[in-house]
């Protein structure tokens, strides 16, 4: 079971309503990963813990080449932690307004 004392954090990768994206490095086996820490009490002032259940639910049975994995989760008295695939090119969004639209090859792909 992961706790964040099995990650070294590194810079912000992104921010949200709930909580923040970082880019961390799990200190035994050395992978790089995407960490999203949300804190529970902005959670249950919006009511949304059972999305998060959802989300988790959802995320762990997904298997796509063009969808980032969801490998684990975890949690202390204050944060929920989502250990995720991290994306080196950032997120396709921001791709997209910078392209102002994807041809059709890139789409397909």
């Amino acid at each position: 079971k992961f706790s964040i004392k099995d990650f070294d954090i590194g810079r912000p990768l992104g921010k949200g309503k709930f909580g923040n994206v970082y880019l961390a490095r799990e200190r035994k086996l050395k992978v790089i990963v995407a960490l999203k820490v949300l804190f529970k009490s902005q959670m249950e002032k919006e009511g949304v813990e059972h999305q998060l259940r959802r989300e988790i639910e959802i995320q762990s049975h997904l298997r796509h080449p063009n969808i980032l994995r969801f490998y684990n989760y975890f949690h202390d008295d204050t944060r929920v932690f989502l250990v995720l695939e991290y994306a080196p090119r950032g997120e396709m969004y921001k791709e997209l307004q910078r392209c102002g639209r994807f041809d059709d090859q890139r789409t397909a792909t």
